[in-house]
């Protein structure tokens, strides 16, 4: 039987597991979606300058978002490419922008 000690640590980049997700997502107020997809819809009082910060999240994270504008909106779309789903990599985003929209 495998101790904890011999379990890998699973990779920021691996799928999230549905009850893993559904933890996470009540802990990111604002934010929805399911394993493939986690979205956030704001309306920032300076458009340009919250995207000017999460960009340098984005940067500073080397993991980037799909971000829509729509009549004084800005909904972030947050998920893994190159496995189609949500994975810790997109939670750590998803933290950052909401770190962001705070003023943090």
């Amino acid at each position: 039987m495998p101790t904890i000690a011999s379990t890998p640590a699973p990779h920021r980049y691996d799928p999230l597991p549905p009850d893993v997700l559904a933890a996470a997502l009540r802990e990111l107020p604002g934010w929805h979606g399911d394993t493939r997809r986690i979205a956030r819809t704001v309306e920032p009082d300076d458009m340009w300058t919250l995207l000017e910060r999460v960009a340098a999240a984005e940067a500073d994270l080397d993991h980037h978002t799909v971000v829509d504008l729509d009549a004084g909106t800005v909904t972030f779309a947050v998920w893994t490419h190159v496995c189609d789903a949500v994975t810790a990599a997109d939670l750590e985003l998803a933290r950052r922008i909401d770190a962001v929209v705070d003023g943090a």
